[in-house]
């Protein structure tokens, strides 16, 4: 299967606003997506049941469990979640994502895309938030969104996930950073005013993260570094503390690194050097800062080839890309824990950013 975007019903259950996401596949909205838009275009109208499995012992008898139950996706018979305990409490996706209706009458975000994906497991809505963050004037545009979903086989509850996407060069950034914060779960409440908490919630993450990062990346930008400590940096992501080690004896990168890992930091530097914005990053002077050198490690992971689309935007949202990412940012907001490399491993910092 090229994409997870389910297909159970004959179509892609997937819708965009305005232009087609990375997999170019579902309904485009050319108006803004309300959320009964987002629920019966995108394919998140259906009915899920929880049901008890049925254990056959080996003379035939079948017994009914009272601990180990299953989800059933009513509309096409198939099982999303078969190892779910007797308290596991099934919620309709038009329920788990009511509290997208009050974030959108506040006016601060906006339905981008929403969809469902693996069969029906999980159920999102994407909310593009109405202000922008700037790093080092009005140029370098950071745009700010919030990933809301569910899931069915008891792998996730309800959260709002805040990612952030560098305009100029697409790069996902993390959102995570500082004093900004990561997921949230979300309660579901059936009344108006449990609703209007839940909504404020994901608005005052908006709100905290908004400003945070506004600090964060800027605060990037304004640490000069020199070359030796953009490698040191990059190699504090992607080396291990014994390869550090290695180096700082004055071993060299053929002594120490796997080709596959050489590689990897040659793609990070070139990205450096040449990557889309990189040359919007550098001071005014022309010194090199850790918001360059975060960028380099954010650009890498956002341009490097993945098996197929979906695994890029899983990688980059919620598995190690994200990790690495996230690894970055911290690194890159605290430069006095980056440990030295030997400065004799210079293959990789002999560039001048265009």
């Amino acid at each position: 299967m090229a994409h997870l975007i389910d297909n159970s019903k004959g179509y892609n259950a997937f819708i965009a606003a305005h232009v087609p996401a990375w997999h170019n596949l579902g309904k485009i909205f050319t108006n803004d997506i309300t959320t009964q838009d987002a629920l019966k275009e995108g394919g998140l109208d259906y009915e899920v049941i929880k049901l008890p499995n049925r254990h056959t012992l080996p003379s035939g008898e079948i017994i009914i469990s009272d601990d180990s139950f299953f989800t059933l996706r009513t509309d096409v018979n198939k099982i999303l979640g078969s190892r779910l305990g007797k308290d596991y409490t099934v919620m309709q996706n038009a329920e788990a994502l009511d509290v997208v209706d009050e974030i959108l009458q506040s006016g601060r975000a906006k339905i981008e895309t929403a969809g469902v994906i693996d069969e029906g497991r999980k159920a999102f809505i994407c909310l593009k938030v109405d202000n922008s963050i700037y790093v080092g004037g009005n140029q370098d545009e950071i745009l700010q969104y919030v990933l809301i979903a569910t899931s069915h086989d008891g792998t996730m509850s309800i959260t709002a996930t805040p990612t952030n996407i560098r305009v100029v060069c697409n790069n996902t950034l993390s959102a995570a950073l500082g004093k900004a914060s990561g997921a949230i779960r979300i309660r579901h409440t059936t009344n108006a005013k449990g609703k209007l908490y839940e909504a404020a919630k994901v608005l005052n993450l908006i709100s905290t993260n908004t400003e945070a990062n506004t600090d964060n990346y800027n605060r990037m930008k304004s640490i000069k570094i020199a070359q030796e400590t953009m490698f040191s940096y990059f190699g504090n992501i992607f080396c291990t503390p014994d390869e550090i080690k290695q180096f700082q004896n004055g071993l060299q990168v053929n002594d120490v690194l796997s080709t596959r890992k050489q590689n990897i930091l040659t793609e990070v530097a070139t990205f450096a050097n040449n990557g889309i914005g990189q040359s919007m990053t550098v001071n005014a002077d022309g010194t090199l800062n850790m918001w360059t050198a975060y960028n380099a490690i954010t650009g890498y992971f956002t341009g490097k080839k993945y098996r197929d689309a979906d695994m890029r935007a899983n990688s980059l949202l919620f598995g190690y890309t994200a990790d690495v990412i996230q690894k970055a940012g911290q690194l890159a907001l605290q430069p006095e824990k980056i440990k030295p490399m030997h400065k004799t491993v210079s293959k990789f910092t002999e560039f001048q950013l265009n």
